[in-house]
């Protein structure tokens, strides 16, 4: 092909048409660059496809992670309200608003307390970061995913400055009403490592000792204050981590489904 070309030059030259020479030369640059800008479009082309394909199987891969947090936050959230059940009626107890057995309430004490920590995923979308994946996202998807990852933040600090308010470096008077009122945290059976240890004699106790120092005024306000935390913790998770968390799933299935 490009002797074939040659030989038109030179034949025009020879000839002294310089000026269909001029034309042809024209002619040929055009050629050139229409040649160029294809195949600078193919190349595009090639490069947005592996774009797009790298943006589905992030969106892929992020949904996986949100569907599996979710699943975590779902089962965390149905055995926190069972305690948090419990603890109200304890609460209400305290107060004088609700009558129960000395059996249940002793029922009821040992088991409103949740000792499951809730742990969420997060390293598809910080690696998705630190590769610098994360623009490939639309805007809204990554609004999402920012929101979601503020909920956390925010949840988990408020959780820490929840515990704050029950822990006393040097005072264990909370740790010994929690002992006498046999609030020993609820473990699932699947992190149980350990046998349960037992109440010590000095704070085990029954019947009518039991229920006075739970309509103390100063066991109401402990109780209080912990069960505060325990609700202000079953809300933020159901109306704000789930929340979001479903709302970018399905943001995540209407984009996949628009590609």
């Amino acid at each position: 092909m490009i002797k074939f070309f040659r030989k038109i030059r030179h034949r025009l030259l020879s000839e002294n048409k310089f000026s269909k020479y001029l034309l042809y030369a024209i002619g040929e640059i055009i050629l050139v660059v229409i040649g160029i800008l294809i195949a600078l479009q193919i190349n595009n082309w090639n490069e947005n496809r592996k774009l797009e394909k790298s943006k589905h199987k992030l969106m892929l891969a992020i949904k996986k992670e949100l569907t599996t947090n979710k699943a975590k936050m779902e089962t965390y959230l149905t055995e926190l309200h069972e305690c948090n059940t419990k603890f109200n009626q304890v609460v209400r107890f305290s107060v004088g608003d609700y009558e129960i057995t000395t059996d249940s309430l002793k029922y009821y004490l040992s088991g409103m307390v949740y000792g499951r920590t809730l742990s969420i995923f997060n390293s598809v979308r910080e690696e998705a970061i630190n590769s610098g994946k994360f623009e490939l996202l639309s805007d809204s998807l990554k609004q999402s995913l920012s929101l979601l990852k503020d909920y956390t933040d925010s949840r988990n600090s408020i959780q820490n400055k929840s515990i704050d308010l029950i822990s006393y470096e040097n005072d264990l008077s909370v740790d010994e009403l929690i002992a006498s009122l046999y609030m020993t945290p609820v473990v699932p059976d699947e992190l149980t490592v350990q046998p349960k240890i037992p109440v010590h004699p000095e704070y085990s106790l029954e019947g009518p000792q039991l229920v006075n120092l739970v309509k103390k005024p100063e066991t109401y306000l402990t109780l209080n204050r912990i069960y505060f935390k325990h609700v202000a913790d079953e809300v933020w998770v159901k109306h704000g981590l789930i929340a979001v968390t479903d709302k970018t799933i399905k943001l995540i299935d209407k984009e996949l489904n628009e590609q």
